[in-house]
């Protein structure tokens, strides 16, 4: 079994240590903004993001993408922006498993699901599609930390989770993957609200677990109206894909950054500037939360939902992109 994981950031760099521990051949491809990173991997150098040395496994560098597309299995680990732009470049190529680890909503004709979008450009990987979901944060699973996680598929998922899986790295296998992708993306979404409380705390100089408990009680609720209405089981929100996901991202992230600073008192532009002095990276769940609010709209168009169904949301998208500052934000939301 041979395995390419296309994208050498934190967690494409991370799944190579279960797969390498299971025995199978990987070759790892990084993008442009990952050659520094092949560079220290080559070095035997921990990688920066996930603290950690690679085993041995084969490079390959950005100008080298079709010498790894004739592997078993494909692992497209780019960021949601990069899934695109490398489909394209592989898509009349790839016509085995493919495997999607990013977190997020696409843009292609209408809003939807990152394997949605895939299969829609080519409908025969519709059932070769296979979607991790679930808490997996990418040091942990470097450090051979103990997690579970889900592998959904419309196809067989089982078939290729059996080479991933072992004592440290455990698998369920679900076939509602439009569900476990909805819950993954708006997972980072709602994290960034759980997060204001954290800032609001530092603000007030008050302790508010009692906020936090709400917050994140209507998050998985919310959470679960919207994958209901866009197709998917509500169980799979209270699954490993939603609420053991949503656990997983209480410590943190980039999402849980964002949120913090816009709890501070921060406005939304203040706060994105100051990420990127910081050099924060992309921030999932403010881009997500834009086409989240797309998805809900062409949701409510069909009749399936109303907005008024999600209060939280509404006021998490009136900070992000209104300027509603926080505290006007929670005001509402417990009214």
């Amino acid at each position: 079994m041979e395995v390419s994981i296309l994208g050498a950031g934190a967690m494409g760099s991370a799944l190579v240590i279960p797969l390498y521990d299971n025995g199978v051949d990987v070759k790892l491809w990084g993008t442009e903004y990952d050659v520094e990173i092949l560079k220290k991997i080559e070095k035997g150098e921990k990688h920066p993001r996930i603290g950690v040395s690679l085993p041995e496994i084969e490079i390959y560098y950005p100008e080298q993408l079709q010498e790894v597309l004739d592997s078993d299995v494909i692992l497209l680990a780019v960021s949601t922006d990069g899934v695109l732009p490398v489909f394209e470049k592989i898509k009349d190529k790839v016509d085995s498993t493919l495997i999607t680890i990013s977190k997020g909503f696409l843009e292609h004709g209408k809003v939807m699901t990152i394997p949605e979008t895939l299969w829609t450009i080519k409908p025969s990987l519709k059932e070769k599609i296979v979607a991790i979901t679930g808490p997996s944060i990418a040091r942990e699973v470097a450090n051979r930390m103990p997690t579970k996680v889900v592998f959904s598929s419309l196809g067989d998922a089982s078939k290729i989770a059996k080479y991933f899986e072992n004592e440290y790295y455990r698998v369920e296998i679900s076939n509602d993957i439009i569900g476990a992708e909805i819950t993954a993306a708006l997972k980072n979404v709602y994290s960034i609200t759980i997060a204001w409380i954290r800032g609001y705390e530092q603000l007030s100089k008050v302790e508010m677990s009692n906020a936090k408990g709400v917050i994140a009680t209507m998050a998985i609720k919310e959470i679960a109206r919207f994958v209901e209405a866009a197709g998917g089981k509500k169980e799979t929100v209270f699954g490993l894909s939603g609420f053991g996901d949503l656990i997983a991202t209480f410590r943190g992230g980039r999402n849980g950054m964002l949120g913090e600073l816009l709890g501070k008192g921060f406005n939304i532009n203040d706060a994105l500037n100051e990420l990127k002095r910081m050099g924060v990276g992309v921030i999932e769940g403010y881009s997500n939360a834009k086409k989240a609010y797309m998805l809900l709209k062409q949701l409510e168009k069909d009749g399936a939902i109303t907005l008024d169904k999600f209060p939280l949301f509404t006021n998490l998208y009136n900070v992000l992109y209104k300027n509603v500052s926080v505290k006007e934000a929670l005001s509402k939301i417990f009214s």
